[in-house]
Order: C-alpha cells, then sequence, then structure tokens
C-alpha cells in the first residue's frame, strides 16, 4: 500500500516517459482547477415544466497551478515564450517513492512568478493551461 505524500512529486514539459523539452520542475504543492463538463440545453418548444438538459462529451480540463523549487538554471520563462501549444505536459506523482502515477495532457504555461528570500529556499508559482483529454499512465 502507497503512502499518500507528496514527497517527489514534480512536473515536466516534454513527452510522456521520454525525453525533456526546457526542464523538470520539483513541485511543492499543486493544485488542479476546476474540471467542467459542459451541459446543453436539450428543451424544445414542446418542453413543459423544467428545462431539460443533457450533458456535453466535451469538459473543460482546467488549469494547475504549481509551487515549484525555483532553480534559476532551468529557466522556467521557455515554457512561457515558447510559442507552441502542444506541449506535453506531465505530472509526476511518486507516492511516497513507493510506485509512480502520472498524469498528463496538452498544456502551456500561463505565468510564472519567482519569490528568492534571503535564507529560505527560492520558489515560483507556475501556472499552466490544459488542453485535451487528460490521461494517466504508470
Amino acid at each position: 500500500m502507497a503512502h499518500d505524500i507528496g514527497q517527489g512529486t514534480y512536473v515536466k514539459f516534454g513527452t510522456v516517459l521520454g525525453t525533456q523539452t526546457v526542464g523538470v520542475y520539483k513541485v511543492n504543492s499543486l493544485s488542479l482547477g476546476t474540471i467542467e463538463r459542459d451541459v446543453v440545453d436539450a428543451s424544445h418548444l414542446l418542453t413543459t415544466g423544467g428545462r431539460e438538459y443533457i450533458a456535453s462529451e466535451f469538459y473543460e480540463p482546467g488549469e494547475l497551478s504549481l509551487e515549484i523549487h525555483h532553480d534559476p538554471a532551468i529557466q522556467p520563462w521557455k515554457v512561457l515564450t515558447n510559442v507552441s501549444t502542444n506541449q506535453t505536459v506531465s505530472i509526476y506523482f511518486a507516492n511516497g517513492g513507493t510506485n509512480t502515477l502520472v498524469w498528463s495532457s496538452y498544456g502551456y504555461a500561463q505565468s510564472f512568478q519567482a519569490s528568492v528570500p534571503k535564507d529560505d529556499m527560492m520558489t515560483g508559482t507556475l501556472t499552466i493551461k490544459l488542453s485535451g483529454s487528460l490521461h494517466t499512465t504508470t
């Protein structure tokens, strides 16, 4: 049974389990925004009572907000200035070091903000907009 701790979790831009393109970011904390499914109004002129809705096949994959270890050598602005919108974003959950689970999707970096305190760890906040379907691999 795996331990439910986030030690060893990281995010990578590039191919899943393949080569990296611009860096690997060690994650302090991760927040996945709301994943929503579109709803279609199926009401018509003969509808009585309440409106009728059906679930769409499409969903909004949300966005990731990551607090990462800021390593200036990785140059995080490169993911912001890359014009490619089809970058694979992979989140590796080490799950306490017992096994690894990977969530992946296409996405692009929306913003990056760094914090460099004098006597503490340098951190940054990286926001990633996800696009397309979410996938899981081990």
